[in-house]
């Protein structure tokens, strides 16, 4: 699996349960461009988990600030 990949799932994810309209790739500020807050951001980590099957880890949201540090914890966490 590619970085475009992930990007490309991020994005529908966004799409379809955040209503996110914008444009997305790894350069992307998650908390503004998303509007993430606690709540969103839960639902984006939560539908991340099924579509990938990954577990994140506390913690793994520390320091998310670009939908590019998301791909790098997917990738991480992928087996």
């Amino acid at each position: 699996m590619t970085d475009a990949d992930i990007v490309a799932a991020i994005r529908d994810v966004a799409r379809i349960h955040l209503k996110v309209t914008e444009s997305i790739d790894v350069e992307t500020p998650l908390v503004e461009a998303l509007s993430l807050d606690s709540l969103r951001m839960l639902t984006l980590v939560a539908e991340l988990e099924n579509r990938f099957r990954v577990c994140f880890e506390d913690g793994d949201e520390v320091g998310l600030a670009t939908v590019g540090d998301l791909v790098a914890v997917v990738r991480r966490r992928l087996p």
